[in-house]
């Protein structure tokens, strides 16, 4: 029972998210092609600024219109969101997952970097994957920091309410997992499906 805390990833752990499908929503979205688009939102750095939370979601919005050079009434905010978001798929294995680690006796949360637009998507979509009793999630849009920045774990811990050695963290990018056992965490480079599974089952954390 060493552990007592999971944090899981959202991307490419519960959720698997695909960038040229949210460049393709905004191209037709704006009649433009989605290499203009992939430039303009992603490449300069906009959404990366958006998952930092710099911009509300109307600001960034706003944005995107302004970098893609639109001329005449913009699109509204709530479709240029959606647009950017609709490109998320569940990673059915992970179905039930994290109830069971819950069962398990142990508490989950969610430590990802994202905006308050994927974010809202994805609660909006009520995946089964996603359905679990969380006591916890840190996003980056809220805190202000992305993964593997220190503050964005220290965060994390906090909100646990447990000793650093006590929390798993299982994440599909190796700087991340890497920034986590810095801190005394345990963490494992994984993605969702068997490979996260084994994970929790060789730390004994899936309850039958």
């Amino acid at each position: 029972m060493k552990i007592q805390f999971v944090y899981f990833d959202l991307g490419n752990i519960l959720l698997s998210f695909d960038f040229a499908v949210a460049h393709s929503n905004l191209a037709k979205l704006f009649g433009v092609s989605p290499a203009n688009v992939k430039a303009a939102v992603f490449d300069s750095g906009l959404e990366d600024r958006f998952e930092h939370g710099e911009f509300t979601p109307e600001q960034f919005a706003q944005h995107v219109c302004k970098s893609i050079g639109v001329t005449g009434d913009p699109p509204p905010a709530g479709e240029v969101l959606d647009a950017i978001s609709d490109m998320f798929t569940p990673i059915h294995p992970m179905l039930g997952i994290m109830d069971r680690v819950r069962c398990s006796g142990r508490r989950v949360g969610i430590l990802s970097n994202t905006c308050h637009a994927h974010w809202d998507w994805v609660i909006r979509q009520n995946y089964d994957v996603m359905k679990a009793d969380l006591e916890v999630t840190i996003l980056s849009y809220e805190v202000g920091v992305m993964k593997p920045h220190p503050r964005i774990y220290e965060a994390a811990e906090k909100a646990a309410g447990v000793s650093p050695d006590q929390i798993l963290f299982i994440d599909d990018k190796h700087e991340n997992v890497d920034a986590a056992i810095a801190r005394g965490w345990n963490a494992r480079q994984c993605f969702g499906g068997p490979e996260a599974i084994a994970v929790l089952g060789e730390y004994g954390l899936l309850a039958d």
